[in-house]
């Protein structure tokens, strides 16, 4: 029997599958895996060690540079110091405290001058004594807040308006009598970049900003900075008095920075280095391991191949024989060199006759068992396999469909019916079953090509694969056409039973009533009610012979009255006339009257006397005309009244829709009876 919804590859599973040289190489990978963290442990950690080293170089390289500036500046301060000592000592004389001034700058790019805190010059150096001089801008807040204070500082970057060059300036306060002055030494920054180029080591560059963030000098390209902003990306790193970063410059370099911020001046002094000299340790032992690796990874890759080769062609021969036993083709045995191997192939080729047995014994089965089976692997259920009974109930040639078992072959195309309302195919058992839903015994009414009907129980189920998705569905149905037709007559003869019934019912209380309501005594009514009721017996036994469906009106005629007399003194003639139901009962009462009264008082009451009976079709051939004729009995006269069985008959006559006409004749009764078949 075929399989489908099967992946022998394993290509559906879950489980994601590798080759033997993946494996390989995993297995020598794991191997030198621990060689190769060790040596890359090694060199990483020497270049993180270089990393660190440089960023403490940095820092003190930043602390020297700082020492060296601050250095300069302290002996300006000094150089202030002493002037103001000079100045007191000679009595405050402006023209000597002039020329001391000058003697002391002489030679340099540095000038001192006196002014107060509204910026008007009393000497400068810069100018013959007694020159007019330029009036300054007025001292800031936090100068101002020094000399108060009487506190020297160290300013932070001005340009002097004369010749648009970058200075620095040291101030002191000086106290005249009751006012204060500031006593102040300015230098150009390029003054400081040679002081700052002897503390900076080759390959680093040193950048000084002030509080601010002016660049104050740079050890290299100190025009181009000097004076200007400085990078506030850059800047902002430089939180706290010490530590390092890394940021890009305004020339657009990726550096590596240690700095200090000065607490004598406040200024910011910054060591850079390419950030690419730093990492070129840490680059050298990542490509180092890279490279060991990649002599590693080939050779595991190489021996990998090697050996897998040798596996791959038997693997191949296994996965095939796997194949063969999927879609019921021989396996063939593999010699493999691998016990592994040959083990496996052994299982493959039992499994292929295990798999035949039990194949051969479930086709057995579905074939013999008396019930219809459809399978599908079709998500619209339109590709089915059926078996021998499914074939033979949707009028197929059913020894075909059997040879052809496990075939799929299109459905045929019928009309079902459920509870008396057409089922589309998408909402038949087979079809919801391939959407996972299960039927359980349901019953269809099939209308086949050929104009045939077939009633069904249906159940389905779902197949559902390894992951529990469903790949195909199966259903079994039972012919039961036959117990649905029973079921319909059993149902219409407990109808007709249940009519008839009420019929009799209703007659034989109808007869009882007038029995006793016409007899003076319970013992007078007694031998007329059995009698009624045996006439309405015999009737009820030629409905019997005849299924309940019709009676012979001879028939009527001989259990109604030739059981009554002897058989020489009544005669009874006419065609064969098959009468209904309702009119053999009707017309067994009525000839059961007359059979009794002519017993009591009429012709067969004496003997001597006879009846003859007739009945013929009349010209309206879909009515009958029943004729009762006495003769040689007691004289007949007409009675005053009307008596129960008189009542009896006109009532059961125009019940059916027939006439009654009786004469009364001396000679003889004769009765006629017309009733419409």
């Amino acid at each position: 029997m075929a399989t489908h919804g099967s992946d022998p590859t394993g290509t559906g599973s879950r489980m994601r599958r590798f080759s033997a040289r993946t494996y390989l190489l995993g297995l020598i990978a794991v191997a030198i895996i621990p060689v190769w963290a060790f040596a890359a442990y090694l060199l990483v950690s020497f270049a993180l060690a270089e990393q660190r080293d440089y960023r403490e170089q940095a820092v003190q390289i930043a602390r020297q540079s700082a020492f060296a500036v601050d250095g300069k500046l302290d002996d300006m301060l000094i150089m202030l110091d002493g002037l103001a000592r000079a100045f007191d000592a000679a009595g405050r004389d402006f023209a000597r405290f002039h020329a001391d001034a000058r003697r002391v700058v002489a030679g340099t790019d540095e000038v001192v001058l006196l002014r107060d805190v509204s910026g008007t010059q009393i000497l400068n150096t810069g100018f013959q004594f007694g020159s007019p001089l330029p009036k300054l801008t007025p001292l800031s807040d936090a100068e101002a807040a020094a000399a108060g204070e009487g506190r020297q500082r160290i300013s932070d970057v001005w340009t002097d308006p004369a010749d648009g060059i970058p200075h620095v300036s040291v101030t002191r306060p000086l106290v005249l009598g009751n006012d204060t002055y500031v006593l102040e030494m300015s230098i150009p920054t390029s003054a400081l970049q040679e002081t700052l180029r002897g503390a900076v080591p080759e390959e680093w560059v040193v950048g000084v900003g002030d509080r601010i963030g002016v660049y104050v000098t740079r050890s290299e390209r100190h025009e181009e900075v000097s004076g200007k902003p400085g990078l506030p990306e850059y800047i902002a790193k430089a939180t706290g008095d010490s530590g390092t970063f890394t940021s890009p410059n305004q020339f657009g370099d990726v550096l590596l920075a240690g700095y200090v911020r000065s607490p004598h001046s406040g200024w910011l002094y910054a060591a850079n280095v390419a950030l690419a000299s730093v990492e070129a340790p840490l680059w050298s032992s990542i490509y180092a391991v890279l490279g060991m690796a990649g002599v590693a990874l080939a050779v595991s890759l190489l021996l990998a191949y090697l050996l897998g080769r040798a596996l791959t062609g038997e693997t191949q021969r296994l996965v095939g024989g796997a194949l063969a036993l999927g879609s019921r083709r021989p396996v063939q045995p593999v010699n493999s060199r691998l016990k592994e191997f040959s083990l496996v192939s052994d299982a493959l080729v039992r499994a292929e006759t295990m798999l035949h047995e039990r194949t051969q014994e479930l086709e057995a089965v579905v074939a013999t068992a008396p019930v219809a089976v459809w399978f599908t692997y079709d998500p619209g259920a339109r590709e089915v396999i059926r078996n021998r009974f499914a074939a033979e109930l949707m009028g197929l040639d059913g020894d075909d469909a059997a040879a052809h078992f496990g075939r799929p072959d299109r459905v045929i195309d019928t009309v079902a019916y459920k509870d008396g309302r057409e089922v589309s195919r998408d909402d038949r058992p087979l079809s919801r079953a391939m959407r996972g839903e299960h039927t359980d015994n349901e019953e269809f009414s099939y209308v086949l090509l050929n104009g045939a009907t077939r009633n069904l129980m249906t159940s389905a189920r779902p197949i559902r694969g390894q992951g529990g998705a469903v790949v195909g569905a199966v259903q079994v149905s039972m012919d039961i056409t036959e117990r649905k037709r029973s079921e319909e007559q059993l149902k219409l003869l407990a109808r007709e039973l249940n009519h008839r019934v009420k019929n009799n019912l209703a007659i034989v209380q109808a007869i009882a009533l007038q029995t006793l309501r016409h007899a003076e005594t319970l013992d007078e009514a007694k031998p007329v009610l059995i009698d009624r009721l045996a006439a309405l017996g015999r009737a009820h036994e030629i409905l019997t012979r005849n299924a309940w469906e019709a009676g012979s009106l001879a028939d009527v005629v001989a259990g109604s009255v030739v059981v009554e007399a002897r058989a020489d003194r009544v005669t009874a003639e006419g065609p064969e006339i098959a009468l209904k139901s309702n009119l053999v009962m009707t017309l067994s009462l009525a000839l059961h009257e007359l059979g009794t009264n002519a017993l009591k008082y009429g012709a067969l009451s004496v003997s001597g006397g006879t009846v003859d009976i007739s009945w013929q079709r009349l010209a309206d051939p879909s009515r009958v005309a029943l004729t009762w004729r006495e003769r040689g009995g007691p004289h007949v006269a007409k009675p005053e009244g009307q008596g129960f069985g008189t009542r009896l008959l006109e009532r059961v006559t125009s019940g059916e829709g027939g006439t009654l006409t009786l004469d009364f004749d001396p000679a003889g009764l004769t009765a006629t009876i017309t009733l419409p078949l």
